[in-house]
């Protein structure tokens, strides 16, 4: 039996991962013909309970996720979008763990987050992904100030909250000259002349 091979598309907001994410499942239905699994956590209700939606009104349906479901042994590829939403209190359970064992099952695993928060810190989930990846993408998008290689989500709105669901509204990607974490530590003040 082969062991599956694990995926992961990370970047800030804004940089197509849920749109590589769904083009992968479209390859894979198209090139195989096999069956797949599409998932998303129950927790991201922006564009709709039940799809995979990208930022230009893209998508397929997915089934909503609290806990990961029972994949059955016909599926040859499951595909996870918005995984850094995957963990207490909006996911029961140990993804990581649920993905370790569909790839002893020889089920390939593809998986598209956050890589970092809007302070700049890892999300535990991808970056435990990223470690146990075959492939792993990094996906850039363009800053909202300056317009070049965008590797950073910026909030625009200051508050505490690590898990906050926004669009544009809320997020921006941002470069590295012109992203900042809100923290008060020295050299970090926020800068109204960006």
């Amino acid at each position: 039996m082969r062991y599956g091979k694990l995926e992961v598309i990370c970047g800030p907001m804004f940089s197509g991962k849920s749109t590589e994410i769904l083009k992968r499942a479209l390859w894979h239905i198209h090139g195989t013909g096999a069956r797949i699994l599409l998932l998303k956590p129950a927790f991201d209700v922006r564009y709709g309970q039940d799809r995979v939606v990208n930022h230009d009104g893209i998508g397929f349906d997915a089934q909503p996720i609290t806990e990961m479901p029972d994949v059955a042994d016909d599926v040859s590829a499951v595909f996870i979008d918005e995984v850094q939403f995957c963990c207490a209190p909006h996911f029961n359970g140990d993804l990581v763990e649920n993905i370790r064992a569909l790839l002893l099952r020889g089920i390939d695993v593809h998986v598209s987050g956050l890589d970092m928060d809007w302070r700049g810190q890892p999300f535990p989930v991808t970056a435990t992904l990223l470690g146990m990846a075959d492939i792993a993408v990094k996906l850039r998008a363009r800053c909202a100030v300056c317009g070049q290689d965008a590797s950073k989500s910026f909030k625009k709105h200051r508050n505490d909250r690590r898990l906050e669901l926004g669009q544009a509204d809320l997020y921006e990607p941002r470069c590295n000259l012109h992203w900042h974490d809100h923290s008060n530590r020295p050299g970090t003040e926020l800068s109204l002349d960006i």
